[in-house]
């Protein structure tokens, strides 16, 4: 089995910093620390972006590890979950000893129209006329139809998660809002507003991973990855038989859990580029039945002092989508929780997480599972 011993992070938001400054920010401290074997960086859009091709050697040669084998890995929104996998296949495969994984992403160069663009080129060329926040604005509408879920329970995601991106220093947003502010907000495609989408964010986020026998060695409390599951769905979102469900989400988890050989988790960080997307995914993952996740958020159920706290760290929503660093981030809030590293955020009795690293809509998922014993 392998651990995460020790991470680094960038405050997310809109950075003057180049991508590749943003990157050395987050791993710097731990390439002084730590001899690597091998660096993947999870990038999906240096191309667009940044005008940048081969960035993962670009990023070893500013940090001065030139001779240090590299990849990048780019999975659009999805990729820091794959970095995740092929980081502990180098490890498990004993190819590597020590990985470093670097998830880096800059965005606010780009207008909104334009971002907006670049990401939907993930979507089949026919399909490209209906972008990610529209289809959000789809699921959202055919949830509360089929579920008789209210708007305002759609709306209180982005409440809860404001809030606790307001006690995460690292956030994009680091401002509570009320409902009322929620629903008040700019319509960005109907029923949905400004604030239950992610902004346009930049940063960087980075994890060493090492084997389970060395990793006692690096630190007295690491963070084991006790499974990782991963499954895809067909890109074609008008040949999926149901919007309310997202299927790569649902058989990624259920391979998550069989490897880990568990049946509860503490905590999760999911992938909510949307409010509605966290509802679904959370029913996809099996911590509620189909049709009863937006019953839990307005219970109380998924803030940071209920049964099972949802996006601790304010999640994409308030904490910010660089895209290729968002997964690596998710893995770093897991390591924290776990460590009882949290600060005002911090998951009661937090000893088994989840993260769910999704790409596109969900046209693949990577679920992985963290605790503090191997």
């Amino acid at each position: 089995m392998v651990a995460i011993v020790d991470v680094g992070i960038t405050k997310f938001g809109k950075r003057k910093e180049s991508v590749i400054e943003l990157a050395g920010e987050a791993s710097k401290d731990l390439v002084r620390k730590y001899d690597f074997d091998f660096v993947i960086v999870s990038n999906s859009y240096s191309g667009e972006f940044n005008s940048i091709s081969g960035i993962n050697s670009l990023i070893t040669t500013y940090l001065g590890i030139d001779e240090v084998p590299s990849v990048r890995v780019d999975n659009t929104s999805g990729s820091g979950g794959s970095a995740l996998l092929l980081a502990k296949s180098l490890l498990e495969s004993k190819e590597a000893n020590t990985v470093l994984i670097i998830g880096v992403e800059k965005m606010s160069d780009k207008k909104t129209r334009e971002v907006t663009k670049i990401i939907s080129s993930l979507l089949p060329e026919n399909e490209r006329i209906a972008s990610l926040p529209s289809l959000a604005s789809l699921a959202t509408i055919n949830y509360m139809k089929k579920f008789g879920a209210t708007r305002e329970s759609i709306a209180e995601v982005a409440v809860k998660n404001h809030y606790n991106g307001s006690l995460n220093p690292y956030a994009h947003i680091q401002k509570a809002v009320s409902l009322q502010d929620v629903l008040s907000s700019p319509v960005i495609s109907e029923p949905l507003r400004l604030y239950e989408y992610t902004p346009i964010s930049d940063g960087a986020a980075s994890i060493v991973m090492t084997r389970n026998e060395d990793a006692l060695s690096y630190t007295s409390k690491p963070v084991y990855i006790k499974g990782i599951g991963y499954s895809n769905n067909t890109s074609f979102i008008c040949d999926r038989d149901d919007f309310t469900t997202l299927d790569s989400v649902r058989r990624a988890s259920r391979m998550a859990f069989k490897k880990a050989k568990i049946e509860k988790i503490d905590f999760a960080e999911l992938h909510d580029m949307a409010t509605i997307l966290e509802i679904i995914q959370s029913e996809d993952i099996g911590l509620f039945p189909k049709g009863e996740g937006w019953k839990a958020v307005i219970n109380g159920v998924t803030r940071l002092d209920g049964d099972i706290p949802l996006n601790p760290s304010g999640g994409l929503n308030s904490k910010g989508h660089p895209i290729g660093a968002s997964g690596i981030a998710q893995a770093l809030e897991a390591f924290w929780q776990i460590r009882n590293e949290a600060g005002n955020r911090q998951v009661k009795d937090a000893r088994v997480g989840l993260s769910l690293s999704m790409a596109g809509f969900g046209n693949s998922a990577t679920v992985t599972i963290y605790g503090d014993e191997p």
